[in-house]
């Protein structure tokens, strides 16, 4: 290099002229001592150094070299891109389509919010082509419930409420707009996750799955990477929702004709929970995961917290479900839908997010998301009215490069009960601080 070259000459020639033993007269001169030596070597130094502050000085770029840092150098930005690089896997999620060849439906008690049910069919073709064009990047589509609308014909005075037997002329309206949406999902060329809703058991729960070609009402898939899927029936401890020679039936109905007897308002007609087969099966799951030193992403159509959904939204007996999940260790984030506003809460590491419904997104919009998960994060990105979220996946201490602003859990700033917020824009730190830092 030109840099190391005149350092040399230069060194070489103060040398020189250092321990030179003849004048320019020609006359001896004594041998050089210890002392000279060194003052040679320091005028060396010097040369050097000055030659390379005029080559540093020039124009010539082609004598500079710059070293990056090494990925695990303390301070290497590097660092930080090797993390957002590392996507284990994509899914993409949508909830509430809710399909229905009726006219929209205003809520009486909300105005801002209405049921766009016939363009439910157009929201959910275009969400499955969106879903389509990333095929090659997706490990799955999970639908969150309540694919199709439907029509009963229940008692809704009796306590519990269970299914009446329908007319055919209902039935065949149900079976009807079920298979408008049912041929949509079916097409797609990318694996499908279900989760039974309320609503799809207008046509019986056997029914559903069988339309969708789904196998089973709750069950777990591996992920890459060292994840699991798990999707949990919250259809299953509703007697309503439940076949009458199922061997579910008795213990749903049981709890629900308790429910009664203790007045409990949360218990609602269009409710669910987790049933004690199920239950058991789930806390197996999670015990082998752990085991396994898996990771766990759970689906189901009732929120499994309380505090995730508005109330007599989430799951009849979501504490216990809750309490499994989080004491698990391993699983780290809930979706739901079933509330159609959506809703988001954190506690104990885990993540429940509930997902806005396609069936509400104001005149013109939709509502569906991709979940991009890394090794330490997982990033929900909302198209139309669907939130977007950051959200960690790595324990406490473990470097991430995800800006917490001081909390131990990104989740955490979310809090627990609490106003507070989780950014999920791009504000800046200093931006965020001013904005919200005196909540």
């Amino acid at each position: 290099m030109k840099t190391r070259r005149l350092g040399i000459d230069a060194r070489r020639a103060a040398e020189r002229d250092a321990m030179s033993t003849t004048t320019t007269r020609g006359a001896l001169r004594a041998a050089p001592t210890r002392r000279d030596a060194r003052a040679a070597r320091g005028r060396a130094r010097a040369a050097t150094t000055r030659a390379r502050a005029v080559t540093n000085d020039g124009d010539d770029d082609e004598t500079r070299t710059t070293r990056a840092p090494r990925v695990n150098a303390v301070g290497s930005s590097a660092r930080l891109k090797s993390v957002e690089k590392t996507r284990c896997f994509r899914l993409g999620v949508f909830a509430d389509a809710q399909y229905g060849d009726k006219v929209d439906e205003t809520r009486e008690d909300d105005a801002t919010r209405t049921k766009r049910f016939r363009a439910s069919e157009r929201r959910l073709r275009e969400c499955i082509r969106a879903f389509e064009e990333q095929a090659a990047t997706l490990s799955g589509i999970v639908n969150l419930g309540d694919l199709f609308d439907g029509y009963n014909e229940d008692d809704k005075t009796t306590k519990p409420v269970l299914r009446t037997p329908m007319r055919a002329q209902t039935m065949a309206r149900n079976r009807d707009d079920l298979a408008v949406v049912a041929d949509l999902v079916n097409a797609s060329k990318v694996r499908m996750f279900h989760c039974v809703g309320n609503h799809d058991c207008n046509v019986g729960k056997e029914v559903f799955l069988s339309a969708v070609n789904a196998e089973a009402a709750y069950y777990s898939a591996s992920m890459p990477r060292g994840w699991r899927l798990i999707v949990l029936d919250t259809t299953d401890l509703n007697p309503r929702y439940v076949s009458r020679d199922a061997p579910e039936f008795d213990a749903a109905m049981r709890f629900a004709q308790d429910a009664v007897a203790e007045g409990r308002e949360d218990v609602v007609p269009w409710g669910g929970g987790i049933g004690p087969v199920q239950f058991d099966w789930l806390r197996d799951e999670l015990n082998d995961a752990a085991k396994k030193r898996e990771r766990v992403i759970v689906a189901s159509h009732n929120a499994l917290h309380r505090d995730a959904a508005r109330y007599q939204m989430s799951a009849w007996n979501s504490d216990e479900v809750s309490d499994l999940i989080e004491s698990s260790g391993c699983v780290k984030i809930c979706l739901a839908g079933h509330d159609h506003p959506g809703m988001y809460h954190f506690r104990n590491s885990v993540h429940y997010v509930t997902l806005e419904a396609m069936l509400e997104a104001t005149e013109g919009e939709t509502s569906y998301a991709f979940l991009d998960v890394y090794e330490h994060d997982a990033v929900l990105t909302g198209i139309g009215v669907a939130s977007s979220r950051r959200m960690r996946v790595s324990p406490p201490g473990v470097f991430t490069g995800i800006a917490t602003f001081g909390a131990a859990e990104i989740g955490a700033i979310a809090g627990s009960g609490s106003d507070a917020r989780v950014e999920t824009s791009s504000m800046g730190l200093v931006d965020w601080i001013n904005a919200y830092g005196r909540d």
